[in-house]
């Protein structure tokens, strides 16, 4: 394809039908017609219409007062493929019911259930990196993040004990490592299901889709046949598939693996670089790491030197200090979602149609000096009250919003949190020589994550 076609704009500064003159603008090969300060744009994806919003009150009514007129998500996937039958590909009624079964997951009751288990791979951690922070040595924090949220999201999803920490080479590490190179693959894949579904499935037969796949439908399985055959209960998330399987809402072990796998893939990526990111940016503000440091002593010395649920959930810091990097990091650049029925902008004429792509760049609003000044500073004090209720609501969207926000949003906060707050109270993170200023990020992941490592000198503390 030697070019992409022009970029047809529908805009409107003001609530009325008069636009103002588009602005032209070159990008390669092709022309954008480019509107500043506009509530949306249309324009081409390719060869499909497509709409992008930019008023946080028309994101409002996109993502949560009109949810009905725009609940399906615009992401391209193969439905004969089992364990794509999971809630980010789902769509219509099909997503709505499993949506209510598995929401109850993550309620603050079974979170609570779960924080035992995440406290332990938080304290393991630590031990894991006393060494190198004794020796002040060079850490690659990202590794250091992922091998603890797969311990984590290993024993809450699967009921394994991983021993990720501990042994970087442990068989599901390696899998898992696996899943999201696919996952990554799995960008590529999309992309030809839009252009040529044929080619899409030649490219999926070459990048190894079934053994990826396989081993964990094969875990699934393994799990699900022990629990049964010796009346095991434990309070995870499998636990809680089984049953609704059990129940009859899901149709067999196949649909319960495919939630199985977007938890594990989903929730091990984001956190651990969340975390990363996180430790990043306190390497490069001490003052703000300075501070992270003495809310956490002060906490520990509250609750005897043991973290509980209610102590990290209450330290109001380290919540500002995950906020802001969610805001400059988001786990993705953009929300997509499909109209389901023909629908009119309020204000406007402009009607856009039934299964169109829109799209919400939640990237681009947390990083838009009119919401947040000086938005490449990393200030955990945007997230203060007072600034907060300065801000329309719709400017952060970390997970989304509405009905069709992140199901698992809060256990994700819930392991970055515990997995900050051991290394925080134990160890002190620096930039170095081999720390890369500024990030360079991977186009073509599924989550916004750095293209190399994330490399920090780690100092024991003396506390």
């Amino acid at each position: 394809m030697s070019s992409l076609p022009v970029v047809v704009v529908m805009y409107t500064r003001k609530k009325t039908e008069k636009c103002a003159k588009p602005k032209l603008a070159k990008s390669g090969s092709a022309q954008l017609c480019l509107a500043i300060d506009e509530r949306f744009l249309g324009f081409y994806a390719l060869y499909a219409p497509a709409f992008l919003v930019f008023d946080p009150d028309l994101i409002r009514d996109v993502l949560v007062k009109d949810f009905d007129a725009f609940q399906d998500r615009c992401i391209p996937f193969d439905d004969s493929e089992p364990l794509n039958q999971h809630l980010l590909f789902l769509n219509g009624s099909k997503w709505k019911r499993l949506r209510s079964k598995l929401t109850p997951a993550f309620t603050s009751g079974k979170l609570k259930m779960m924080f035992e288990t995440i406290d332990r791979c938080g304290r393991e951690m630590v031990e894991v990196l006393d060494d190198a922070a004794r020796s002040e040595k060079v850490v690659e924090i990202r590794d250091v993040s992922a091998r603890f949220t797969i311990d984590v999201i290993g024993s809450v999803a699967f009921g394994v004990k991983c021993n990720c920490q501990r042994d970087p080479d442990a068989e599901f590490r390696v899998w898992g490592r696996k899943l999201f190179e696919f996952y990554t693959s799995d960008r590529v894949e999309q992309l030809l299901l839009a252009v040529h579904p044929p080619t899409a499935k030649l490219f999926r037969a070459i990048v190894g889709r079934k053994e990826v796949l396989k081993y964990f439908e094969d875990m699934v399985r393994d799990t699900v046949n022990y629990r049964e055959s010796n009346n095991v209960e434990r309070n995870d998330f499998m636990h809680m598939l089984i049953q609704l399987k059990n129940r009859g809402f899901m149709d067999d072990e196949n649909e319960l693996a495919s939630q199985a796998v977007l938890f594990f893939s989903a929730g091990f990526e984001t956190s651990s670089t969340t975390m990363s990111y996180a430790l990043y940016e306190l390497a490069l503000n001490p003052e703000v790491q300075r501070r992270l440091h003495q809310e956490v002593d002060e906490t520990l010395q509250r609750t005897g030197g043991r973290f509980t649920y209610d102590a990290v959930m209450g330290m109001p810091y380290l919540d500002k200090v995950i906020s802001e990097t969610l805001r400059k990091y988001p786990p993705v650049a953009f929300l997509p979602r499909k109209t389901t029925r023909p629908y009119q902008i309020p204000g406007s004429k402009v009607v856009i149609d039934n299964d169109m792509a829109v799209i919400v760049p939640n990237y681009a609003l947390h990083h838009d000096p009119r919401y947040f000044p000086d938005p490449e500073r990393f200030d955990p004090e945007r997230f203060s009250e007072e600034e907060k209720t300065k801000r329309h609501p719709y400017v952060y969207l970390p997970f989304g919003e509405g009905p069709r926000n992140c199901v698992g949003m809060r256990l994700g906060l819930l392991q970055s949190k515990i997995g900050l707050a051991h290394l925080m109270s134990k160890i002190e993170f620096q930039k170095c020589d081999e720390t890369k200023i500024p990030i360079e990020f991977d186009p073509l992941t599924i989550v916004f994550m750095p293209a190399t490592g994330i490399h920090l000198r780690a100092k024991k503390r003396s506390v």
